[in-house]
């Protein structure tokens, strides 16, 4: 027998947040923007601070008087230990200059218990045993993706940091290893030019057309001139099968009619061109899922799968 653990929880560093905006309730401006009510793991704590919260939406002043009376309105004053609860708080810290780090604390052993409730979810998906194992493997990649989607926030920053972030990228275009940092260009001169010198990492482009007016090919092709360059590239087929897409690669690299392909219907010399296309192909970082009908969800965890494994620059 042994006992059962506490999830991780650090009480002092929450009662010295709390403190510390009631002592200098201009403090919590400072831990605001990545620190939530909920993640205090003492539920009084969590009442104090949520109290804390609401003075300051309302744009009242926040010390241990108006605390204890949002408290009483809520009727948890008494609840928590009363007035005697927040003068304890009070005499927590000493000052609010390292009211950071404190929270830091608290959101951190937060961040540590949706790890652990995430954990029992997939744990729940696991004993389910359902017929598709790679569902039950998209569902727990997404339940894990949730607890790092809501973990961190962006706030301010001065324009120095941010022309400083812009000056070593720049230098980085040009400089060794430009490679890892430099647009993708995508082989069409005219095209690299509109997007600013071709494809920028992270960013989404749509092509869009009417029927047979080329956007596979003209996707292929992009796909194909950046593997060239040494990106990974993940390419999602859901109409066309993977032979179909090797097929249009090969008939674009050879530079052969694939109609003719199909039917073995070449020359000698197509021939030729046609093992090495096949040769230039074959090294190149191209990987193609060909499955007709997924989901976002499951397309963004076969995606994270791949940037996991083999590194992916173009998708």
């Amino acid at each position: 027998m042994y006992a059962e653990r506490l999830p991780p929880h650090d009480v002092s560093a929450e009662e010295a947040v709390v403190g510390s905006v009631l002592i200098d309730g201009e403090a919590l401006s400072r831990v605001a923007s990545f620190l939530k009510a909920s993640d205090f793991y003492t539920e009084k704590n969590r009442w104090c601070y949520e109290g804390c919260l609401a003075l300051v939406q309302r744009g009242e002043a926040i010390n241990q008087v108006t605390v204890a009376h949002e408290l009483s309105l809520q009727d948890r004053l008494e609840s928590l230990g009363g007035p005697s609860y927040l003068s304890h708080l009070v005499l927590t810290v000493p000052t609010s200059v390292h009211i950071e780090h404190y929270g830091r604390i608290v959101q951190r052993t937060s961040v540590m218990r949706q790890i652990l409730t995430a954990g029992g979810d997939i744990l729940a998906i696991g004993y389910e045993g359902g017929p598709d194992a790679d569902e039950a493997l998209n569902r727990a990649e997404e339940r894990l993706f949730r607890v790092r989607s809501g973990h961190g926030s962006r706030d301010f920053a001065h324009m120095r940091e941010i022309l400083d972030t812009w000056m070593a990228e720049s230098a980085a275009i040009h400089g060794p290893g430009a490679s890892h940092v430099a647009p993708i260009t995508t082989g069409f001169g005219d095209i690299d030019k509109l997007l600013g010198g071709g494809l920028q990492r992270s960013d989404l482009f749509i092509l869009a057309a009417r029927p047979s007016f080329g956007k596979s090919a003209l996707a292929f092709n992009m796909a194909r001139n950046a593997a060239g360059q040494g990106a990974t590239v993940g390419i999602f087929s859901l109409e066309m099968s993977r032979e179909q897409v090797g097929i249009r690669l090969i008939s674009s690299e050879a530079n052969v009619d694939s109609y003719r392909l199909k039917l073995g219907l070449l020359s000698d010399s197509e021939e030729r061109r046609l093992l090495d296309a096949i040769g230039a192909l074959s090294d190149l970082a191209v990987y193609v899922d060909d499955t007709p009908i997924q989901s976002i969800i499951e397309m963004r965890g076969k995606a994270r799968r791949l940037q996991a494994d083999r590194g992916l620059d173009l998708l």
